[in-house]
């Protein structure tokens, strides 16, 4: 990413807005490493670092592979509540920070409205479709063995350390960057999960 936005820069591209994440901070590993290096690329930028997207249960991400499957949601994240954010208010975020008159000049916390829990997401869910949904929890080692039977274990591993750091309430927040730069509240996950899930 760093030698194109160097290319970006030369050929007159002013402002550049990066998708990391809330689990990276400045400095940290891959887009982490980009994040740190922005500001001195470009004067007028942002860094959107939304929580977990709600489309993980709906759309073409493994939880939702395993509720259409099994009515299943399998983490090791325990009770650990998360900011889950649709990504439809991620792209809104993104447009304005893209076109305002001014740039944000900072790194952005995307969250939704409320923190919830994997079991809350399966509660509603069931709610939502009419069909049971229930969250397993699993141990980091049960979670980082299961993955590696699909992906290489380095990442597997990495991954389960993510949900162990939701069960440690890293991601237990929200944040009001949805409303301030869009002028609009973020989307709640029964909202997202009937207009995606009602077909």
């Amino acid at each position: 990413m760093l030698p194109f936005l160097d290319r970006a820069r030369a050929a007159g591209v002013r402002r550049a807005v990066l998708l990391s994440s809330s689990a990276i901070p400045e400095g940290g590993p891959a887009v982490g490493q980009v994040h740190r290096a922005l500001p001195g690329l470009f004067d007028e930028w942002a860094v959107l670092r939304p929580s977990w997207f709600m489309q993980n249960f709906t759309g073409t991400h493994a939880h939702a592979d395993s509720i259409r499957a099994d009515g299943v949601i399998l983490t090791a994240a325990g009770t650990g509540r998360v900011g889950f954010v649709d990504a439809d208010d991620i792209a809104a975020v993104a447009a304005r920070a893209l076109t305002d008159d001014r740039a944000p000049g900072t790194d952005l916390v995307l969250t939704g409205p409320e923190s919830l829990s994997h079991d809350d997401i399966a509660a509603l869910l069931t709610e939502v479709t009419g069909r049971q949904v229930v969250h397993h929890h699993l141990t980091f080692e049960a979670m980082r063995d299961r993955l590696a039977t699909a992906i290489p274990p380095a990442f597997a591993t990495m991954l389960a350390g993510m949900d162990r750091s939701i069960a440690e309430g890293a991601e237990d927040r929200t944040t009001d960057t949805v409303r301030r730069l869009t002028g609009r509240p973020p989307h709640d996950f029964r909202t997202v999960a009937v207009r995606e899930l009602s077909a």
